[in-house]
């Protein structure tokens, strides 16, 4: 069974999307919203082939001694991708503020997310 890791606040119809699908969905926290397990701690034996979640939660808050790039290093060190859901015309502002997190990191459209999760599990 395929899981996705995602952030407080994800849509709910995408969630049950998901699991209708076979997909087991597991939740996971930034370090400020006391949800689910805290991203910064994800390794392979977790089983996260994906995460997904709005722009805002991937954003530490200011004066933190961490940055988005620092949140998401286990994904990029492990490979696993995350989508940021952020509509199609802040996308671009939404780079610049999370700055360079890596390859496996993609800003998607809210109403497109679906359809990229999709074609990953399938």
């Amino acid at each position: 069974m395929k899981k996705i890791g995602y952030m407080d606040g994800t849509d709910s119809f995408l969630l049950t999307k998901l699991a209708a699908a076979g997909v087991e969905t597991v939740p996971l926290g930034n370090g400020f919203d006391n949800a689910g397990r805290y991203i910064g701690y994800l390794n392979p034996s977790d089983g996260v082939e994906a995460v997904v979640g709005y722009f805002h939660k991937f954003l530490p808050l200011k004066g933190s001694n961490v940055c988005a790039s620092d949140l998401l290093k286990p994904c990029a060190i492990h490979n696993i991708p995350v989508f940021v859901l952020v509509p199609k015309e802040d996308a671009e502002r939404a780079k610049k503020i999370m700055g360079e997190c890596g390859p496996n990191v993609k800003s998607v459209d809210p109403g497109e997310v679906a359809d990229e999760l999709m074609k990953l599990i399938e």
